[in-house]
């Protein structure tokens, strides 16, 4: 069983790519992670190994022990870690290849996101009062997850989406935080499927929090952050 130390390296760092050979050898290493970037770590025969939303660090020639952490610039305070990591899924998510014929289309201004969301997530619902102030410079698609931790929230996406005005019913739900109008079985079995479709998509890649938003430059932005809006945005 490999072991896992856990800390915060302090250093002045650089970083390269890998060689397929090593990149090989890592994956060896660890044949249950799903890596998604391999990079030469600015210490001598350590590999940083990113993994979806998790980093942590390798030497090949030691294959039971692993380092658990992220790199601090100690010139710049700057979570480099933490950048790369930002980076490589701006490199995953490409905002024409996610299913926007699945989505709820609100607004029609020149820039485009989708947004994933639980209807009943707080930092959602400040979201959504964001985006209903600023629509007439978006078009927003909506992805709509039901978290486990909200229980009307499933009910509330059927609602959502077998509504004859969904932008009406998403303002009642996430702004009024009332119920809309009750669907009919046939339509509620319908949106089930669509829920059940779109939450095996955000699974498969690794879309397990909300609010999350991909911009049409393809930008990742990942929960609530005004800052990163408004520069979407080109907010004064």
């Amino acid at each position: 069983m490999k072991k896992l130390f856990s800390l915060i390296f302090m250093v002045s760092s650089t970083f390269a790519s890998v060689t397929p050979q090593i990149e090989s050898q890592i994956k060896a290493m660890l044949p249950n992670t799903k890596i998604t970037e391999i990079n030469v770590a600015p210490f001598p025969g350590m590999y940083e190994v990113l993994a979806g939303d998790n980093a942590f660090y390798v030497n090949p020639q030691n294959e039971s022990e692993i380092i658990v952490g992220h790199v601090l610039n100690i010139k710049t305070m700057q979570d480099e870690t933490d950048l790369r990591i930002s980076a490589e899924k701006n490199k995953r998510y490409k905002f024409t290849q996610l299913p926007l014929s699945k989505a709820i289309k609100v607004g029609n201004g020149k820039k485009q996101i989708a947004v994933f969301v639980d209807p009943d997530c707080p930092y959602c619902q400040q979201l959504e009062l964001y985006l209903n102030k600023n629509i007439n410079k978006l078009t927003v698609y909506y992805f709509f997850i039901p978290l486990p931790m909200h229980p009307m929230a499933k009910e509330h996406i059927e609602q959502i989406l077998c509504s004859t005005n969904p932008s009406k019913a998403i303002d009642t739900i996430m702004i009024k935080k009332l119920q809309a109008d009750t669907p009919d079985k046939a339509c509620i079995e319908k949106a089930d499927k669509q829920i059940a479709e779109l939450q095996k998509f955000s699974s498969e890649n690794g879309i397990n929090a909300t609010p999350f938003i991909i911009t049409d430059s393809n930008t990742v932005i990942g929960g609530f952050d005004t800052n990163a809006l408004d520069n979407y945005l080109g907010a004064k």
